[in-house]
């Protein structure tokens, strides 16, 4: 572009002296050379005035074109400053970013590293949730189990809580048939206290006596009172072996045996219980086969104080014993009235 602009400068001055000269020269060599000459310059001359005509046009479009590239350039170097300024900025802040990136990087590597730590923890927690899960399936399985065996044990504790309840409630029965057995006990307890009481403070009866040691008892020709001469047991001294009397010593129930033998060869044996000089009851028997025959009995009678009992047998009628106590009477009192 310079270079252009200096070759205009130059070409301006040289057209004002060459369009002076042509004129003078074409003026000379007219008049020396002729009217050829002339027509030939006049030619050159008009070509030449073309020329620079087109030159100068082209200066012109060329300052034009120079003054707006000069604005533009103005504009251009306003851009480039502007450019660099925020290129300085930008420096500045690529520097920034720079760090900031290498601290990024530092903290990347350290993040992978963490990273790899963290995939290696949360293998393990895998391998940690897979054992865990297992033991929850297995946990589960368990819980089932102990539920079921909880619904059975609930089922039987609720069976036996109504156990229980009826339990109670005859718990509660026999507590109070307990109580009344209880009362009734100490009642009968009491009753018994007072009759041991009562037998130990009442007389004692008891007897039991054979008849002789001599064989036969015969009556003879009257009734023979029966005296009973070995004494076996005599609790309380109410029987007399003198006398062969029973004398109740208190009012009183009392019970009467007596067993008697003989050898009957076609003869009667007879005995009869006496009751104050009353008969109370007798037995007979007669045999004719001359071996010992029996005769036993026995009688309750309800005795006042003194009251005699005893036996006898009637005139002609004999009995037999000995050592071995074959004939008896024994009496013993039952209850005192």
């Amino acid at each position: 572009m310079r270079s252009v602009i200096t070759l205009l400068v130059l070409l301006l001055p040289m057209c004002g002296s060459l369009t002076l000269g042509t004129q003078t020269d074409l003026h000379t060599e007219s008049q020396s050379t002729g009217a050829a000459a002339a027509a030939a310059a006049v030619s050159t001359q008009v070509d030449m005035y073309a020329e620079l005509r087109e030159l100068r046009d082209m200066v012109d479009k060329q300052g034009i074109t120079l003054v707006e590239q000069r604005m533009t350039l103005s504009f251009t170097q306003d851009e480039l400053k502007n450019t660099n300024d925020l290129l300085n900025k930008i420096v500045g802040e690529n520097d920034a970013v720079k760090q900031r990136l290498v601290a990024s990087e530092t903290k990347v590597e350290a993040l992978e590293r963490v990273n790899l730590a963290q995939e290696a923890e949360l293998t393990a927690v895998k391998t940690r949730l897979a054992a865990s899960e297992t033991e929850v399936v297995n946990l589960k399985k368990e819980a089932a189990a102990q539920t079921a065996d909880l619904r059975s044990v609930t089922e039987r504790l609720v069976a036996t809580e109504t156990d229980m309840e009826y339990v109670k409630k005859d718990t509660a029965a026999q507590e109070a048939e307990l109580t009344v057995v209880k009362t009734r006990l100490a009642a009968t307890e009491t009753e018994v206290v007072n009759l041991e009481k009562e037998i130990t403070e009442k007389p004692k009866v008891a007897f039991s006596a054979g008849l002789t040691n001599s064989g036969y008892i015969e009556s003879g020709n009257t009734e023979l009172n029966l005296v009973f001469t070995k004494t076996i047991t005599n609790v309380g001294q109410a029987y007399s072996n003198m006398t062969g009397l029973f004398t109740a010593p208190v009012k009183g129930v009392y019970y009467f045996r007596f067993t008697v033998i003989d050898r009957l060869s076609s003869r009667s044996m007879f005995i009869k219980m006496i009751k104050n000089g009353e008969q109370v009851m007798q037995l007979y028997d007669y045999d004719t086969d001359g071996q010992v025959s029996y005769l036993s009995s026995g009688v309750t009678l309800q005795l006042e104080v003194g009251d005699v009992v005893n036996m006898r047998i009637p005139a002609g009628y004999r009995l037999y014993d000995h050592s071995d106590n074959y004939s008896t009477f024994s009496g013993f009192l039952l209850f005192t009235l």
